[in-house]
């Protein structure tokens, strides 16, 4: 039976309340925007995606030794923005800035080694980041960006990271819901 997973930062209650008070003042745009649950905001290092069960055990290998040497690092939460830029946006984001490289460095390690278990490797440059929303129509698009923008030079917060998280997502029609398995800490 497979799962679903991914790698993830969850961020501080600090952060997540400055994260809702964004997507608030952006969901008075009234747009067609599918909004992230607030227990679901999280940094989304690495998606694994549909996985048996009985790789679960080699993935948090494979993110151990992704993390060796690697120490407690901090991240900025700052700024706001879409993917892509411009008019069309599909995905509203807040900013997370790792001036350490660190999160780089990590990701790049857990995209090389997981392909050895069968986790197709990603080509595409890491931006960390939370998703507040996922754009579904162009309805109010103008106001939205408006509130967006203005959101630019916002800090949310600040957090020190000394582990990724391990999660599982089960896809209902109410959205999907999030489930730990595991917390990898950092040496």
């Amino acid at each position: 039976m497979g799962v679903r997973l991914f790698i993830a930062i969850e961020i501080t209650d600090a952060v997540r309340e400055k994260v809702l008070h964004f997507q608030n003042d952006l969901k008075k745009a009234s747009a067609d925007v599918k909004w992230v649950a607030p227990e679901n905001l999280h940094i989304t290092l690495k998606f694994i995606g549909n996985t048996d069960e009985e790789k679960i055990c080699g993935i948090v290998d494979v993110i151990h030794q992704s993390v060796i040497e690697i120490k407690p690092f901090d991240i900025r939460y700052s700024g706001a923005g879409t993917f892509p830029a411009g008019k069309y946006p599909r995905v509203i984001f807040a900013g997370a800035v790792d001036s350490s490289g660190a999160l780089a460095s990590i990701y790049e390690r857990l995209n090389r080694h997981l392909t050895a278990l069968g986790v197709p490797y990603d080509e595409h440059t890491f931006e960390a980041h939370i998703t507040v929303g996922r754009v579904k129509t162009h309805k109010n698009i103008k106001k939205l960006m408006e509130c967006v923008h203005s959101y630019k030079e916002f800090t949310f917060g600040q957090e020190s990271i000394d582990h990724l998280v391990l999660m599982k997502s089960n896809l209902t029609r109410e959205g999907p819901i999030y489930t730990r398995i595991s917390n990898i800490c950092f040496a």
